[in-house]
């Protein structure tokens, strides 16, 4: 990792450090905007810090690490389509945005189409599901699934309806946004067609890239974690983290997670930030399921080796896995993963 994205990881993390967990939703998000966390994936000549995918991908890191209730992933994907686009608005969009105005984005596979209704008019109608701090937002980011669309869409108007979608996971607020008829023409589109769908394409693996390293941040903290209790519980006279068998198990943990982390960030390095070619979607995909996964496994792991203390609700050790378990569910359609993996590498 280079020196600026070394620095990057570390003010990033001063930040997480000490605070409770998990991080408070509304206070993170200020933060994130008075630091500037925002302006890291957008290109220098637009006025931001250029660091690209693998710079959002650090502080998605440390946020995973302190289990941000904050919506910083989907807002990123929606500044990511604002920089891809091309559109008279768009400099007053990045604006609005970089100054707090919260725009999110569905975190799973969206189930919008894009139909022409009886008057002939282009309309939305469909579902995005697991959307992010829906109700605080003013606009969601909507991509059909033939990715033949791409627009802001507006929360409050017709045809549009928020539900709250309570999970397990307690450290992310998610909605299943209804959309009945929404007319095309009335929001603001960024781009439709072939343009489009290479748009998406690059959402798509800037999600999978970001979804892995939250996942990766979690697994190392919560590793940290169990590691320290070990340390401190005492069984027969003596510290758990000097029994064998356990000091097995965490080497294994510990291995998985490192080979996760590493593959995440030798894929985004390998992509150059082209994130809408071919290798970004197979390396993204791949980074994503090898980190949800292995975030998972750390989190019953974890689990097992602080006793009955890591389901107690004062105890951060069980917000870790059900976060583990919702993340390895988001993204693309869960079973594909996969089954994409596999035959890419056999094309």
């Amino acid at each position: 990792m280079s020196v600026e994205f070394s620095e990057l990881k570390e003010s990033a993390r001063q930040v997480v450090a000490g605070a409770e967990l998990p991080l408070d939703e509304k206070a993170t998000w200020a933060q994130i905007v008075e630091l500037g966390w925002l302006l890291v994936g957008i290109p220098e000549d637009m006025g931001g810090l250029g660091m690209g995918v693998q710079g959002t991908c650090v502080i998605h890191t440390e946020l995973g690490r302190g289990l941000s209730a904050a919506p910083y992933l989907p807002v990123m994907l929606a500044i990511g389509a604002l920089c891809e686009a091309e559109f008279g608005d768009r400099d007053t969009w990045l604006e609005r945005i970089l100054g707090g105005e919260l725009v999110t984005a569905s975190l799973a596979a969206s189930h919008v189409e894009l139909q022409t209704n009886a008057s002939g008019d282009e309309v939305l109608n469909g579902l995005l599901s697991a959307v992010q701090s829906a109700d605080d937002a003013s606009h969601v980011l909507v991509w059909t699934a033939k990715s033949d669309a791409l627009a802001l869409v507006a929360l409050d108007q017709a045809g549009v309806e928020l539900v709250s979608r309570p999970t397990w996971d307690v450290t992310r607020r998610l909605f299943d946004i209804h959309l009945s008829g929404v007319a095309l023409a009335n929001q603001t589109i960024l781009a439709k067609g072939s343009a489009a769908q290479n748009i998406v394409n690059s959402l798509l693996s800037q999600r999978d890239f970001a979804l892995g390293a939250d996942a990766v941040g979690g697994a190392a903290a919560l590793l940290a974690t169990t590691v320290e209790h070990l340390q401190t519980r005492r069984q027969f006279g003596r510290p758990l983290a000097l029994f064998q068998a356990l000091k097995h198990r965490c080497a294994d943990i510990k291995a998985i997670s490192a080979g996760a982390e590493a593959m995440l960030f030798d894929a985004l390095a390998r992509i150059a930030d082209d994130s809408a070619s071919a290798e970004a979607e197979h390396r993204g995909k791949a980074a994503k399921y090898l980190a949800t996964s292995t975030f998972a496994r750390v989190g019953e792991e974890a689990l097992q080796l602080h006793g009955g203390i890591g389901m107690a609700e004062e105890h951060p050790c069980h917000l870790y896995l059900k976060r583990a378990l919702l993340s390895d569910n988001l993204g693309r359609d869960a079973a594909s993963y996969d089954y994409d993996i596999a035959a890419s590498l056999l094309d």
